[in-house]
């Protein structure tokens, strides 16, 4: 009824205590050995129990005999699981939840917090890890617009006042900014005339939004004057819509991919977009007379299609090189350029555009819909990816071969079986949360040894432990 007169009333409502704790299903309790022990169940499980010895049942049943009656056989040491189910949450609305990201800025704190925003329907969910493994209800919030349906969301903060923000969007192609500190929304940002796939922050200039549209473009939005600084597309842009994109690590460049199979960089360390930058920043639409001028883009420096031959979800970069993610069952991992292919007419070659050179390739079973968005962590330690099958798939890429399949641990709950839209991660990747279409959230904790205590990357022995 509260998030009715919200649509009615046209302003945003956050839930009360009670009420955020009625509309969220929490299903804690999986900190305990018996409950955690239940719901995990992790792939490349072998018995460590000796194999019997011959080859027909006779001699197996004589070997048993043997053995003596009553006797437990002994069991080798068992390998520590890399992650534990911690707990679940399933919220009421019984909406897809398309995005889920932590915030960065709470962990750098003296006092590091693990707090992530998840989005479904139009429906926006705060919660925070607890040390005891808990999933907690910090804020709830609803769109003025019953309609919306969300699909993505980014963290940031004010410079000034260092209060977090939270940017939401969706199927409305607006861009709303919600101020948890102030328990409201902030402004909203127009001007995409198609739904919004995915927002991306800058990670130097906390005013500076990145947008990926269904409307063919992406646009760079300055939050503290409200301009919309940029616009990428057009002349040599995507030719359907833009799915995902990242900025490298010093924000001087972007990657983004979309329905038209494509692959595309552009440069933003140019004297005319520093400039525009810039003026965005001095802008006051208040004082002016005039709407601010937007800079457009035609031209990114390097585009191919010759990674995958289908839609392009999910792109980010891992140092020089990149990832990027199709409905063919795997990651790639590549860099731009590469040797002439010579074995390609002149169309065809013309259509692929520029070469690339493939690095490794992640095999994801059961991962062959469009929209499933995988993770890396801040260290660029760990990759991981969820599929159709409510399995999520984790890889340590500090080995000598990241991408073998014995480095790939799959990770399992007995009811988690819907197609898991998004992981995200904290900096260490030490937690991994999983959002699903069935509106549960899965937290899973890194198992450390007491040996190293760094995170193990070995499989289970054939029983779930905690």
């Amino acid at each position: 009824e509260e998030s009715s007169r919200a649509g009615e009333a046209g302003e945003a409502v956050e839930l009360s205590p009670g009420a955020a704790e009625d509309a969220i299903s929490l299903e804690q309790g999986a900190g305990s050995a018996t409950e955690a022990t239940d719901e995990m169940n992790h792939s490349g499980a072998a018995s460590n129990a000796d194999p019997a010895p011959g080859g027909s049942r006779t001699k197996r049943k004589q070997a048993k005999a043997k053995a003596g009656k009553g006797k437990k056989r002994k069991k080798g040491p068992q390998e520590p699981t890399p992650y534990h189910l911690a707990s679940s949450v399933k919220e009421d609305h019984g909406d897809q939840l398309f995005s889920v990201q932590f915030n960065p800025f709470y962990e750098q704190r003296s006092d590091p917090k693990y707090v992530f925003a998840a989005v479904g329907g139009y429906r926006v969910t705060i919660y925070e890890c607890v040390p005891s493994g808990a999933i907690e209800v910090l804020h709830v919030y609803v769109d003025p617009d019953p309609e919306e349906m969300h699909y993505t969301c980014a963290w940031s903060y004010e410079p000034e006042t260092l209060q977090p923000i939270l940017a939401v969007a969706g199927r409305n192609g607006v861009i709303r900014l919600v101020r948890p500190a102030e328990f409201s929304y902030g402004k909203s940002l127009t001007g995409h005339g198609q739904a919004i796939n995915e927002l991306k922050f800058h990670t130097i200039d906390p005013n500076l939004l990145l947008s990926m549209s269904a409307d063919h473009a992406m646009r760079l939005w300055n939050l503290k004057s409200g301009a919309c600084v940029l616009i990428l597309g057009g002349e040599k842009g995507h030719r359907d819509e833009v799915l995902s994109a990242d900025f490298n690590l010093d924000c001087t460049k972007i990657v983004s991919c979309g329905m038209d199979h494509s692959l595309k960089v552009w440069d933003l360390d140019t004297p005319a977009i520093k400039a525009a930058i810039k003026a965005s920043s001095e802008y006051d639409r208040t004082a002016s007379k005039r709407p601010y001028t937007v800079r457009v883009e035609h031209f990114p420096i390097f585009s191919t299609c010759a990674v995958h031959r289908n839609y392009v979800d999910c792109t980010r970069w891992l140092g020089d090189v990149l990832l990027s993610k199709s409905t063919d069952n795997q990651i790639v991992c590549w860099k731009p350029g590469g040797p002439p292919r010579l074995d390609l007419n002149e169309k065809r070659s013309l259509y692929l555009g520029d070469t690339v050179t493939v690095l490794q390739r992640f095999e994801v079973p059961k991962c062959e819909i469009w929209y499933l968005r995988f993770a890396v962590d801040r260290g660029y330690t760990t990759l991981a990816v969820g599929n159709q099958e409510g399995k999520v798939f984790v890889w340590n890429l500090k080995v000598p071969s990241p991408a073998a399949k014995t480095n790939r641990i799959m990770l399992e709950a007995k009811r988690c079986n819907s197609t898991v839209r998004q992981i995200a991660m904290t900096k260490d990747g030490s937690i991994l949360v999983a959002a699903c279409d069935d509106s549960t959230l899965w937290r899973w904790d890194r198992t450390t040894t007491p040996s190293s205590g760094g995170p193990s990357l070995q499989g289970s022995d054939g029983e779930d432990n905690e």
